[in-house]
């Protein structure tokens, strides 16, 4: 049984469904296909990418899948070729590299959990809230009880051979470990305080002025930025961030599309000028990064994981979230294929590799800005250096972007920067007096 029918969860359920013979979803929200965000998502209504890397996962679990999309509106972009992209204030070299998908989060969600259902031994119970585990012993996890929210008397048990929590980054999971006489899992928590305020737009094909996608980074010096992408079916997507409350961006209709003006690049404001807005602008707060170590735990009951932002919930400026969960599925599979036996601690082990270098990239960038809690003055003007070292490389160098891109992407590792080819242009804008040009 899988708790929690996000992205995360609905890839546990394909990667389940290859070594269990039943397989049941449960989720809190009553699902729509009209394209809103659902209740559980609040983050929904906001940009959305899945990395390259998050497309390959999706397409070896659903073979044709990207393909598919494609044809039913979602916009596939060639990074770096069709997305202008701005990083600690370098635009990176435009370079032809892999694609990625760009689609609102209630349209992928509609058509994974398609795919799902079509699978031969899957249940969904929608509707359905956990309201805690069921063990006999102590020792091993047996199933779940479940409730309608608001009506006490629904309640029922559900018996499952394994329960995994994809509930997100509320951390059930770890609750439900205490309550079961078992420590709870230690947490790293970085406080960020972004704030979002999104809107989306439709944009006629011949009204379009600009690339597929505009990113432009927050710096030390002015701590916002903004995401706009092309979505499915001529809808357009456009996200404001802000580190700390003074700098969250304005979620008012009059106030929204002006405040963007300083950093979008002439065409993409253009492009907006001619939009048909066709929601509401859409506020969201996100306090804190959060990594929780599972794989540290000396004594784990059998029949009972957690995956997705439970064990790992990154700032989503960094557009990693799905693409995580998704390698997270991967790693579950992986770990099925040799058994059942010793699963969870095999599982968090192979869940924390999967999450490690996205964590360690997301919250290097965010302590390289001053504003960010907690930060040392000293640390953050060094990753800072780095930061605006490395990029302004990139503006010039095909093979330091390509690098660039493919560690933000998770295409390829981080330690690619370090290859003498890619450190000697990064060096070449490293200033001993100033930390870079």
């Amino acid at each position: 049984m899988v708790v929690g029918a996000g992205v995360g969860g609905l890839c546990v359920v394909r990667a389940l469904s290859e070594s269990f013979t039943h397989v049941t979803l449960v989720e809190r929200d009553t699902v729509t296909t009209n394209g809103t965000p659902r209740r559980g998502v609040p983050q929904g209504a906001h940009v959305h990418s899945l990395t390259s890397r998050g497309a390959t996962v999706l397409e070896e679990f659903f073979p044709g899948f990207i393909d598919e999309l494609s044809a039913e509106g979602a916009t596939v972009a060639e990074a770096l070729g069709e997305l202008d992209i701005v990083f600690f204030g370098s635009r990176l070299r435009r370079v032809p590299l892999d694609r990625v998908v760009q689609v609102s989060r209630p349209f992928l969600e509609d058509r994974l959990r398609d795919k799902v259902r079509a699978l031969p031994n899957i249940t969904f119970r929608h509707g359905m809230e956990a309201v805690g585990p069921v063990a006999g012993d102590g020792t091993r996890v047996t199933g779940v009880r479940l409730s309608r929210p608001g009506v006490p008397e629904s309640g029922e048990v559900l018996d499952a051979d394994l329960v995994v929590d994809a509930m997100g980054r509320a951390g059930r999971g770890a609750t439900w470990l205490k309550s079961l006489g078992y420590q709870k899992p230690s947490e790293t928590r970085l406080g960020v305080d972004v704030g979002y305020a999104s809107r989306r737009f439709r944009v006629a094909a011949d009204a379009v002025r600009t690339d597929k996608g505009v990113l432009i980074g927050a710096t030390p010096a002015r701590p916002r930025g903004l995401v706009l992408t092309r979505q499915e079916n001529d809808l357009w997507v456009l996200s404001q961030y802000g580190f700390g409350r003074r700098n969250h961006p304005p979620a008012t209709h009059e106030e929204f599309l002006p405040y963007a003006q300083e950093l979008l690049p002439v065409g993409a404001w253009e492009t907006l000028q001619d939009a048909e807005p066709v929601t509401e602008v859409t506020a969201f707060t996100y306090p804190a990064s959060v990594r929780r170590d599972f794989h540290r735990l000396r004594e784990l009951p059998d029949g009972l994981l957690s995956t997705g932002d439970a064990l790992c919930s990154l700032n989503p400026i960094y557009g990693a979230g799905m693409t995580v969960a998704a390698l997270e599925a991967v790693a579950l599979r992986a770990c099925l294929a040799d058994g059942t036996r010793d699963l969870p601690r095999r599982f968090y082990k192979a869940a924390a590799r999967a999450s490690y270098l996205p964590w360690l990239f997301s919250t290097m960038a965010d302590r390289a800005l001053p504003f960010v809690p907690g930060t040392r003055p000293v640390v953050a003007r060094t990753l800072a250096a780095s930061f605006r070292a490395t990029m302004r490389a990139a503006s010039a160098d095909a093979h330091v972007a390509a690098a660039v891109w493919n560690a933000v992407s998770l295409t390829g590792s981080p330690s690619a920067l370090a290859r003498p080819r890619v450190l000697a242009s990064v060096l070449r804008e490293w200033s001993p007096r100033t930390g870079s040009r």
